[in-house]
C-alpha cells in the first residue's frame, strides 16, 4: 500500500499546482493576449470568430506549457500560495505566449 504512494510520479499539492498554474496561466494569456506584439501582428487579417477561436488555442498552449516551466516544489507552493500563483502565472504566460501565438497563427 505504501509503495503505491512512493511510486506516485505527482503528490496531490504538486498536481493540484500542475492544474492552478495550468489555469492560471491560461486565464493571464486571455486577459492580456490583445497587448502581446505577436498576437496583434498575426492576427490582423483574422476574422473577429477566428481571432477568438485562434485566442483560445493560443492560451491553451500557453497553460498546457506553464507547468513545464516550474519545479515540483514550486508548483506544490502555486497549489497553497495565491502570490506564488499570481507570480508563477505571469511569468509562464509571458515566457509562452508568443511561442504559442506564432505556432498557432502560422
Amino acid at each position: 500500500m505504501l509503495s503505491a504512494c512512493a511510486s506516485s510520479p505527482l503528490s496531490s499539492s504538486e498536481s493540484s499546482g500542475v492544474s492552478v498554474i495550468r489555469m492560471a496561466s491560461n486565464q493571464k494569456c486571455m486577459d492580456d493576449i490583445e497587448n502581446n506584439p505577436t498576437w496583434i501582428l498575426s492576427s490582423k487579417l483574422l476574422s473577429e470568430d477566428q481571432k477568438q477561436k485562434k485566442k483560445r488555442e493560443v492560451c491553451k498552449c500557453v497553460g498546457d506549457n506553464a507547468p513545464k516551466m516550474f519545479s515540483k516544489e514550486q508548483l506544490a507552493l502555486a497549489a497553497v500560495d495565491s502570490k506564488a500563483k499570481d507570480a508563477y502565472a505571469a511569468l509562464a504566460a509571458t515566457k509562452t505566449s508568443a511561442t504559442c501565438a506564432s505556432e498557432m497563427l502560422n
